[in-house]
């Protein structure tokens, strides 16, 4: 019987915030888990939690993102509109839109990445890092 190694989702990456990727060219988001109205100091909210790749500037499409395991996405709009995609990937930046009621702070939102370029070099950067992966599985022994 082969290994089958699973990773457990663990909330160890800290928050995300939006206004520290905020002119990333692209993230991808890999969401592990989707909680409904999770408890939290500032009361019940909506949270995601996931492994998140960023790419700050063109330039660095080509070499290793900036990944954060374990991160918990707790704005209300950017956690709710995960909910669909729990074990699945999104590639996309952010951005603010204007509150519909007045005087409200400016909500973050996702934007999907449609640039063939960007896209493909982080398909290409997915591709090599399941490789290494599968390639480090191979490797490792047997004990059956």
């Amino acid at each position: 019987m082969a290994l089958n190694l699973a990773s457990l989702p663990q909330a160890n990456g800290g928050w995300f915030k939006p206004k520290d990727v905020a002119d990333a060219v692209a993230i991808l988001v890999e969401v592990k888990g989707f909680d409904r109205q999770r408890p939290t100091p500032n009361g019940p909210k909506d949270s995601v939690l996931a492994d998140i790749s960023v790419w700050k500037s063109r330039e660095q499409l080509g070499a290793a993102p900036e990944v954060n395991n374990g991160q918990r996405i707790e704005q209300t709009v950017l956690a709710r509109d995960l909910e669909t995609v729990v074990g699945q990937a999104v590639l996309v930046t952010v951005d603010q839109v204007p509150s519909k009621k007045p005087g409200g702070n400016p909500a973050w939102i996702w934007k999907p990445v449609t640039d063939p370029e960007i896209v493909a070099a982080v398909v290409a950067y997915g591709e090599k890092r399941d490789a290494a992966v599968t390639e480090a599985a191979a490797a490792a022994p047997d004990f059956d």
